[in-house]
C-alpha cells in the first residue's frame, strides 16, 4: 500500500466517522423535538406501599419528565382520606411525615400528572440513535480490516525496500 493510498484511507475513515457522529446528533435532536410534552393523566386509586421516610415513588414519577400535582391518599380498606399533614409529595415521591401510616394495610393514591410522551417518530429516532451509537458490527470489522491493511502495507513496503537494497549490495544473483 503506497503512502498516498494510506492518506486517502485515513481521510475516508475520518469523513465516515464525522458523518456518523453528525447523524447520531441529528437523530437525537429529532427524538427530543418529536416528543409530545405536557401530556396529562389522571390516576384514581393507585395502590401504593406505605410511605416511609425514604419515600415511595408514584407511577407518574417514573414517566419521562413526570410531574405530579396534588395527591390525595385514601385508606384502601375504608376509603377515608388520610390527612395531608401526614405526608409530603415532592417530584412524585411521597414521604411519611408522621407515624400514622402504620395503621393502614392498604393505601391508594389519586392524583394527576403530566409527562412527555413518546410518539412513533420519536421512538424511531431513538432506535436509530441506539443502533448507530452501539456501533454496528460491520463498521467495527471494516475499521479493523482497514488498520490491518495499513500495517500490512507498511510492512510490505518496508520489507520490499530492504529486499531491493540487499539485492543491490549482494554479489550473488537470486
Amino acid at each position: 500500500m503506497e503512502q498516498q493510498d494510506l492518506g486517502k484511507f485515513i481521510l475516508t475513515m475520518l469523513v465516515v466517522s464525522i458523518t456518523l457522529v453528525m447523524g447520531i446528533y441529528i437523530a437525537a435532536i429529532m427524538q427530543t423535538t418529536l416528543r409530545t410534552t405536557g401530556t396529562s393523566v389522571s390516576v384514581v386509586n393507585e395502590s401504593i406501599a406505605v410511605p416511609s421516610t425514604a419515600g415511595v415513588t408514584l407511577a407518574g414519577g417514573a414517566a419521562l419528565d413526570g410531574a405530579c400535582g396534588t395527591v390525595v391518599l385514601l385508606n384502601g380498606t375504608s376509603g377515608v382520606p388520610i390527612a395531608a399533614a401526614n405526608y409530603t409529595q415532592t417530584d412524585c415521591v411521597l414521604t411519611n411525615s408522621t407515624g400514622e401510616f402504620v395503621e393502614y394495610d392498604t393505601i391508594t393514591a389519586t392524583y394527576a400528572y403530566t409527562y412527555t410522551a413518546e410518539t412513533n417518530s420519536s421512538t424511531a429516532s431513538g432506535n436509530l440513535v441506539t443502533s448507530l451509537a452501539s456501533g454496528s458490527g460491520w463498521i467495527t470489522i471494516l475499521i479493523v480490516i482497514g488498520f490491518a491493511l495499513i500495517v500490512l502495507g507498511m510492512l510490505s513496503e518496508g520489507l520490499g525496500k530492504a529486499a531491493s537494497k540487499n539485492r543491490q549490495e549482494s554479489a550473488f544473483a537470486y
